[in-house]
């Protein structure tokens, strides 16, 4: 009986979390974070639709876009339209953050390969903080392990 009980709560726990409202903002650093807590500065991209609009997270900030009427607390039902329309330019943001991360990724890629070629000695940090230079062979694995992961991230 208890077993069944356990295995109830964490259904309904799942359920919960799949109805949670998602926020997205930008970090200091540049990054962009997405969380189920309203954090100031942070735009609302998802709402829960079991829960009233009287109850929503703090109003949006200015960043909003004022056409996100499922963004406003009290406003009226949102048509289909809407809601795929907002869909649509929440995917956009999205796609856009993840393009602009994979571009950094790929810059650091290009600028780690084009150091370890343009060097003739590479060094590891040891155990007691002392470099350790690599030898021919380990420079040239380090290298291309180094391309590999410039040609997964850049795709050249």
């Amino acid at each position: 009986m208890l077993r069944i009980l356990a295995i109830a709560l964490f259904a309904l726990a799942g359920v919960s979390a799949a109805h949670a409202d998602v926020y997205r903002w930008v970090d200091s650093n540049g990054v962009v974070q997405y969380s189920d807590r309203w954090v100031p500065g942070s735009v609302l991209v998802k709402q829960d639709k079991n829960r009233p609009a009287a109850s929503a997270a703090p109003a949006p900030t200015a960043t909003a876009s004022p056409a996100s009427p499922a963004a406003t607390p009290g406003a009226a039902p949102v048509s289909r339209a809407d809601e795929i329309l907002t869909r649509e330019r929440d995917r956009r943001a999205v796609d856009a953050d993840v393009a602009k991360t994979r571009e950094a990724q790929c810059k650091k890629a290009r600028e780690a390969y084009d150091m370890a070629v343009s060097r003739t000695r590479l060094y590891r940090t040891g155990k007691d903080g002392e470099k350790v230079f690599l030898s021919d062979e380990e420079i040239n694995q380090r290298r291309v392990e180094l391309l590999n992961q410039r040609r997964e991230l850049c795709g050249s």
